[in-house]
């Protein structure tokens, strides 16, 4: 057993090829010529890897429900479930209405085999001199910046990291851009019905109206004999969008005019960034937009060589007695397993 335990660990240790990702994006403002009227929203997978919500949100489902709510802990582990999944219909979380610039673990991390991407402290990232030197630019205001290690796997098999950042237009705009015009009467009826529960209920539609950042999309690293980098992200900015309204009017005979008339209305852009490029690792890569910019590095790393150690303080876990397994490799195994 002991035999097979160590073949086992040892090929999956080859198998997995991890890099080190650093990326670094920002907006121009300056005015363009350039529209991108159809353009939409991107849509994000279902499968991404999102570092950044459990940092800047905050878990109100115990006080709208009366519970006690997930602590920070909680989300970077397994045995949290409802934790885990930010998008669940059972958890209420509340955001910020400006993402924090920087992106980083509290705390200096290490790789293990077997887990997916993670999140680094700042102290591990390198582009500081970077940074510094595009913000001194004109025009230039930077959006988000974190660095990650993964596990870099086929195109099929690859799992992309959402990315988002800047200001949350949620309050008067919808995720496709329109404007939003207020509260329905659904909502308002939904609200009047809680009476004393009101508290609760402007809890609740407030976590139904998700946050539409200034910055989204998702972008995907994947091996196929080289290095590829897959971007999906969309910079959303304010502007006026003609559209069209039907004005009813009576004329001298008393029938019903129907006209169409143009109006400029208040619209949230969406200027996409959607690029696939071979790179090489160590090259430091620029993708450029005329309304934005992203820096990009993916590094070589040592590889993880263990899996990572069981933190006995959980409750789910605990040792197996009598496991001679366990006393000859020192390692206590999960209850159940």
């Amino acid at each position: 057993m002991a035999t097979l335990g160590a073949l086992t660990f040892s090929s999956q240790a080859q198998a997995e090829s991890w890099f080190e990702v650093e990326v670094f994006v920002f907006e121009r403002e300056s005015s363009s010529l350039e529209q991108w009227t159809n353009a939409v929203a991107p849509k994000i997978s279902d499968r991404a890897v999102d570092f950044i919500t459990p940092l800047i949100s905050t878990d109100i489902t115990g006080v709208a429900v009366g519970l006690s709510g997930c602590s920070a802990n909680d989300w970077s582990t397994e045995i949290t479930p409802d934790c885990n999944d930010p998008l669940t219909s059972s958890t209420v979380r509340s955001h910020p209405s400006q993402v924090p610039f920087t992106i980083a673990a509290s705390s200096e991390q290490q790789a293990y085999i077997g887990i997916g991407p993670l999140l680094l402290a700042d102290s591990q990232s390198k582009f500081k001199d970077i940074i510094r030197t595009v913000s001194r630019e004109r025009n230039v205001k930077p959006i988000v910046h974190l660095t990650w290690q993964q596990n870099m796997e086929s195109q099929r098999r690859s799992t992309p990291v959402r990315i988002f950042g800047g200001k949350d237009f949620s309050k008067q705009f919808d995720y496709h851009g329109q404007q939003v015009s207020g509260q329905s009467q659904t909502e308002s009826s939904y609200q009047l019905s809680m009476n004393d529960f009101s508290t609760l209920g402007d809890m609740t539609q407030t976590e139904q109206k998700k946050p539409v950042w200034e910055l989204d999309g998702t972008i995907n690293i994947y091996l196929s004999h080289y290095l590829y980098i897959e971007n999906n992200l969309a910079l959303r900015k304010p502007t006026q969008k003609l559209v069209e309204s039907n004005r009813s009017e009576f004329n001298q005979f008393n029938a019903v005019n129907t006209k169409v008339e143009k109006t400029m209305k208040p619209f949230l852009q969406v200027i996409p960034l959607a690029q696939n490029r071979r790179v090489r690792s160590g090259e430091i890569h620029y993708f450029d937009h005329p309304q934005m910019g992203m820096v990009m590095q993916i590094r070589k790393m040592a590889q993880p060589t263990s899996v990572k150690p069981i933190d006995l303080s959980k409750p789910s876990y605990q040792a197996q007695p009598n496991s001679q397994s366990q006393s000859q490799s020192g390692v206590v195994q999960p209850y159940g397993q």
